[in-house]
């Protein structure tokens, strides 16, 4: 699971605002709202000729207000634009964890209008001097026109990884304005691998079920520190 790990703490790092740009969460008040599958998978190739390959998919719901709701194999993760909260499900224990993010985090979060702005990254792990990006057009996918930017980081020879020659890494995002939505992710790194996220089966819906945006009945609710939610994303 490092390289699901991987690209959601690297996808939320390139846009600046955390998780809630990996599923499309925003704070504008009127999105277009939706159903889709996301499907991650990441290979990592191994000396000798051996693939690690790992898959996950996740169903994904966005209701009009940017609130988002993502099913994860193991728990179900909430992200409530009204309330300003966070819920991290767990479907087994029915458990739900609750997070009041602050007011002025959320009313931070740029929407991602023009949606190929999304890669103005604020923040990274590496040297920013050292990072460039690059225009690469548009396309289409799933039926949807899409506008692509690439970044690319360059780790220098002898940092604190220990390297004798310079690592390179690359991370392209095609995203739609119309639906606001990062359709296609591709993150390449040598060190882990190669992780894809692309959304398919997409579908647009006047409205959802308010239910699945609440805790279901038969849950016990406790609070969740920061960390512990962000764990609870990224893992």
């Amino acid at each position: 699971m490092h390289g699901m790990k991987r690209f959601a703490l690297a996808f939320a790092l390139m846009n600046g605002f955390g998780i809630a740009a990996l599923i499309g969460q925003t704070s504008t008040p009127q999105t277009v709202p939706l159903t889709a599958e996301i499907d991650v998978v990441s290979v990592r190739n191994l000396p000798g000729g051996n693939t690690l390959r790992q898959e996950r998919r996740m169903k994904f719901y966005r209701r009009a207000d940017g609130s988002t709701r993502l099913e994860e194999p193991n728990r179900v993760v909430i992200v409530d634009n009204t309330a300003h909260t966070t819920i991290v499900l767990d479907p087994v224990a029915k458990i739900a964890q609750v997070h009041a993010a602050p007011t002025a985090s959320v009313g931070s979060m740029t929407p991602v209008k023009a949606t190929s702005q999304s890669l103005a990254i604020g923040s990274s792990l590496d040297d920013p001097q050292s990072a460039a990006r690059t225009d690469l057009g548009s396309k289409v996918i799933a039926g949807y026109a899409v506008h692509g930017l690439q970044r690319t980081t360059t780790i220098p020879t002898n940092s604190a990884l220990g390297n004798t020659s310079p690592i390179t890494k690359t991370m392209q995002v095609w995203s739609s304005s119309d639906l606001r939505l990062p359709l296609l992710t591709v993150i390449s790194d040598p060190l882990g691998g190669t992780t894809t996220s692309q959304y398919e089966n997409i579908s647009t819906a006047s409205s959802l079920d308010r239910g699945l945006f609440i805790i279901p009945t038969g849950y016990k609710t406790v609070a969740a520190p920061q960390s512990r939610v962000i764990e609870s994303h990224t893992n």
